[in-house]
């Protein structure tokens, strides 16, 4: 509770699961978020209440699901898994973030900004820390053979630099972890904070531990206007 209560630790979504948009009645799909938003309230109190919808692991997204995430009073939706050739345009032309209208019955009252995640929920290519990933961890030693601080910066950087020319703002999301990862926090954390201290101390961008709600906040301040969707991923 500490943690929440200091914003250390943040969470998404809260459904019990997160559920498949595909084949999924209405019903079950409220029926799941009440009982794992209810759960969430009960152990962390109404401090802990979610603002951000994540789904980054179902295949294909519908124009309900955004709505119903909308009644329920979420900030934003964000998801990994789009058509190859729809992210492929969206992000030539920096759309890969829009507002997406669920319900043309409920029109602009369900209008919810959406993201799409360019590396899917895993981290930029190259940037794996944990013990199953053989890219290379920050080493800063400079009495070894092995240095690489500038080295692991600029390959930093230019991941950030391609991720930032598919959107729109300054502020880029990274996502750190995928599938059975942080199975060594320790050797993740480690990395991670050293990455943080040299790409700060290089000074060409700020990079900081967020969360997905400081994310939005930052990018509705950008004062952008967004293209609108109406219809299924």
């Amino acid at each position: 509770k500490t943690l929440v209560n200091n914003k250390q630790l943040e969470f998404v979504n809260a459904g019990w699961c997160m559920n498949d948009e595909a084949s999924t009645d209405y019903n079950s799909i409220i029926d799941q978020m009440s009982l794992g938003l209810r759960f969430v309230n009960d152990t962390f109190g109404p401090q802990a209440r979610p603002r951000v919808a994540w789904h980054i692991d179902p295949f294909g997204h519908s124009a309900e699901q955004a709505a119903l995430f909308a009644k329920m009073g979420y900030d934003g939706f964000f998801f990994a898994r789009i058509d190859y050739a729809d992210k492929n345009l969206r992000g030539s032309t920096r759309n890969l973030e829009l507002v997406w209208r669920g319900s043309q019955n409920l029109g602009s009252a369900v209008d919810m900004f959406t993201g799409v995640l360019y590396y899917g929920y895993g981290p930029p290519p190259g940037f794996c820390f944990d013990v199953g990933c053989d890219d290379q961890p920050i080493m800063d030693d400079t009495t070894l053979f092995d240095y690489n601080v500038k080295l692991r910066v600029e390959q930093f950087l230019s991941a950030v630099l391609y991720q930032w020319i598919h959107y729109q703002t300054t502020d880029v999301m990274l996502t750190f972890g995928s599938d059975f990862q942080f199975e060594d926090a320790h050797q993740n954390f480690k990395n991670i904070d050293k990455l943080i201290k040299y790409v700060n101390e290089d000074g060409r961008v700020h990079a900081f531990y967020s969360t997905p709600s400081r994310y939005i906040d930052a990018v509705h301040a950008a004062n952008k206007t967004w293209t609108l969707k109406t219809d299924d991923f």
